[in-house]
C-alpha cells in the first residue's frame, strides 16, 4: 500500500503547482477541492502521511476541516499544512489551536514544500 499525501485547495491551479513539486517525493498524491472533499477522500484512502490544506474554501473551510479531521480518531494523529495566501491572524492562531503542524504562505517555495513533507515523514 503507497503512502499518500492530500492537497485541499479550491484553486485548481494551487493544487497543479503543489502536485508538481509533491510529485518528485516517493508519496502518491491524491487531491480535493474543498473541505468536504477532503474529509470524504480521508474516509476512503487509506495511509495518508501528510495533509497540505488551503484556508478559505467554499463548501467547508480549512479550519472546519481541520477541525474535523482532530475530532476522528483514526485521522487525528495525520500532520497538518496549512498553505494559504490569507495572512489573517486571527485564522492562523485558530489554526494553531486546531493543532497544524506547519505553515506556508503562497506561492510557496519548492525547498519549502519538500522541507514539511521530509520534516513529517521518514521520506523525500
Amino acid at each position: 500500500m503507497s503512502e499518500k499525501i492530500l492537497v485541499v485547495d479550491d484553486s485548481l491551479t494551487a493544487r497543479h503547482v503543489m502536485i508538481d513539486i509533491l510529485s518528485e517525493t516517493n508519496f502518491e498524491i491524491d487531491e480535493a477541492a474543498n473541505g468536504l472533499e477532503g474529509l470524504d477522500k480521508l474516509q476512503k484512502i487509506d495511509n495518508v502521511k501528510l495533509i497540505f490544506t488551503d484556508l478559505n474554501m467554499p463548501e467547508m473551510n480549512g479550519l472546519e476541516m481541520i477541525r474535523e479531521i482532530r475530532q476522528t480518531e483514526h485521522l487525528k494523529n495525520i500532520p497538518i499544512c496549512l498553505f494559504t495566501t490569507k495572512g489573517d491572524g486571527n485564522a492562523l492562531e485558530a489554526a494553531k489551536d486546531l493543532g497544524v503542524n506547519a505553515f506556508l504562505v503562497k506561492p510557496a517555495l519548492h525547498e519549502h514544500v519538500i522541507s514539511v513533507v521530509k520534516s513529517f515523514t521518514s521520506k523525500k
